[in-house]
């Protein structure tokens, strides 16, 4: 067993309180707001009502509802926590184990709070002897800015975002949605393609009406909810609503930068320039993130910024970050954390609560200094 008590007197010193969220939750909120990649992973069982229950996957989302539970969403924040989480996993490796990590809430001062979060992770690996971490950055915020400039139909945009941070499956969506319109598109696309862009939600009620109609309520293990989107996307792409040329090279284009904080700003400038597309605003926000970690004392020289790297929970809405161990193999981060503004709205508070954390993977930190 790993100790943790320096990790513990580290994150209660930085001001974060120590909370215990239930092992045991109702399901529906994973499967709803976690993702496609953790929902596979889910431990599921149900209670005596026959409610779909699961055990605890990671930590953000029940810290999350249990600030929402017990006052203001809006108010500050901070907390920590360490303990075991339960996720199957490939190879029969142990599907139980420790976490610990921290979370930020209500922080108005965003850059700020990114580079202090980013920092303490640093301190925390420091903390189990790895002085010289590989770090990873990406911004989900700027990949969101581009797909806006590319005439994507709103739920395909929806479906990239999904993909984002999992490059083969982002790389097989991009190839769908480059395939070219149908030569006969059925008669009701172009009416939920349309309905769909404005009003997404009253485009999916109409799908699973229909559906419920229809008698059909799970298809392959998909839910009618699963089944109106892919629907949905079905009919935006025979609508015209997919990527033509110039903009699938764009998109590709963007996704190849690569390098230092420095350097990348410049050639994100260039390909908005070059592009014509109107993502300044988001590569200010980008450059004075990058400002505000040098401020903090972060080497942003350490720092590997990748276009195309994400964290495969949908929750993410902006900087994002893992760091590595080269004595662990290719793809085992041990930290992995970033912002996730848009996560409080889906789980109930009435707007938009700034939000950033990361997690840190205990049994992994146990490998790299036994």
């Amino acid at each position: 067993m790993v100790d943790t008590t320096q990790l513990r007197v580290l994150l209660s010193e930085a001001g974060y309180r120590f909370v215990e969220p239930p092992i045991v939750s109702d399901a529906d909120v994973f499967l709803d707001v976690a993702g496609e990649d953790l929902r596979r992973r889910l431990y599921l069982t149900s209670n005596a009502e026959g409610r779909e229950q699961c055990l605890r996957p990671e930590f953000t989302i029940p810290v999350c509802l249990q600030h929402l539970a017990s006052g203001d969403a809006h108010r500050t924040a901070d907390y920590a926590y360490l303990g075991p989480v339960f996720r199957q996993r490939e190879g029969g490796v142990n599907g139980e184990f420790l976490q610990a990590g921290i979370e930020s809430l209500g922080r108005t001062d965003r850059i700020t709070a990114d580079a202090d979060v980013l920092a303490l992770a640093l301190d925390a690996v420091r903390v189990f002897g790895l002085d010289e971490p590989i770090v990873r950055i990406g911004d989900s915020a700027l990949f969101a800015a581009v797909i806006d400039q590319l005439g994507v139909a709103a739920v395909w945009k929806r479906r990239l975002s999904r993909a984002f941070g999992d490059r083969t499956r982002l790389d097989a969506t991009i190839e769908r949605l480059s395939g070219g319109k149908p030569a006969e598109a059925p008669a009701h696309a172009g009416f939920l393609a349309a309905l769909d862009g404005t009003d997404h939600d009253a485009a999916h009620r109409i799908v699973e009406d229909l559906l419920s109609i229809a008698g059909i309520r799970a298809v392959g293990g998909r839910s009618a909810g699963e089944i109106a989107d892919r629907f949905l996307e079905q009919s935006a792409l025979a609508a015209g609503g997919g990527l033509d040329e110039r903009a699938r090279a764009v998109l590709l284009r963007f996704l190849r930068v690569v390098g230092k904080p420095t350097a990348v700003i410049e050639d994100l400038r260039a390909l908005a320039t070059e592009e014509k597309i109107d993502i300044d605003a988001t590569i200010d926000g980008f450059e004075k993130r990058a400002d505000g970690l040098a401020r903090r004392g972060i080497d942003l020289d350490r720092l590997d910024f990748a276009a195309d790297f994400g964290r495969r929970l949908d929750y993410y809405s902006g900087f994002v970050f893992e760091i590595y161990d080269k004595a662990l193999p290719a793809g085992q981060q041990v930290v992995g954390g970033g912002r996730y503004d848009r996560l409080m709205p889906l789980l109930g508070a009435k707007s938009t609560v700034p939000a950033v954390g990361f997690a840190l993977w205990l049994d992994r930190v146990k490998e790299v200094t036994a």
